[in-house]
């Protein structure tokens, strides 16, 4: 009986062995096998895997074009502006290029004799501006230089219709000139209003004079009169 039962114990024992090793294997497989639900390849999984953006990290703050006056004088650059507060300066041509022209805003008479001249400056490195008087033909009359961050200057003796220019000037030349004519304002109504004061003074000294005559004749003829009467009497 225990012969006959004993192929029956190897094959069940058999059996057992077969089972345990193809479930380590497949437990073995599955252990192996990356668990990402998206691709059998884990590291395609991490690389679309999107993380939060940590609290470390924060946006560039965004600038805005510097408080700069091109027209205005300036005790500092846009330069010195934008390290001091970040800022955005207006863009400028290379430094290796003449500057662009600056742009006369204006000719103002300060007085008789002096005419102040305004320009805004050019979106170019420069130097320098140069001031200049023209005359007739445009033959140029005299020259000024003034430093880059002025934006006005006062000319003496100016002719009426003579040509204000101002160019800038950097280390690789010269821009071409800004130019207006320099016309008196208001010269023919000043003259005729010193006329006019003085016309004033002269016809009051005149009644004064007139007055205090007449006052000295009315007094002359009483006291003439009083006399005559007295001799008669």
């Amino acid at each position: 009986m225990l012969v006959c039962l004993h192929p029956v114990i190897l094959l069940l024992l058999i059996n057992s062995l077969d089972l345990s090793s193809s479930s380590s294997s497949s437990s073995s497989q599955n252990g192996t096998r990356p668990r990402c639900s998206i691709s059998d390849d884990y590291s395609d999984c991490e690389e679309i895997t999107t993380e939060p953006p940590s609290s470390s990290t924060s946006e560039a703050p965004e600038l805005h074009p510097c408080k700069y006056d091109m027209c205005v004088e300036q005790q500092q650059t846009c330069k010195e502006l934008a390290e001091v507060t970040p800022c955005l300066c207006p863009g400028l041509s290379p430094q290796d290029n003449p500057p662009s022209p600056p742009h006369l805003s204006g000719l103002t008479q300060q007085d008789d004799k002096g005419v102040v001249v305004h320009w805004c400056a050019p979106t170019s490195i420069v130097t320098h501006y140069i001031v200049l008087v023209k005359g007739k033909d445009k033959v140029i009359e005299r020259e000024e230089k003034v430093e880059e961050r002025k934006r006005a200057t006062v000319l003496r003796d100016v002719a009426a219709g003579a040509l204000v220019c101002v160019k800038a000037v950097n280390i690789v030349g010269n821009s071409t000139q800004s130019c207006a004519t320099f016309e008196p304002q208001h010269s023919d109504s000043g003259l005729a209003l010193k006329l006019g004061i003085i016309g004033g003074v002269v016809g009051l000294i005149v009644l004064l004079v007139l007055a205090l005559l007449l006052w000295r004749h009315k007094t002359w003829r009483k006291s003439t009169a009083r006399n005559e009467t007295g001799g008669v009497l």
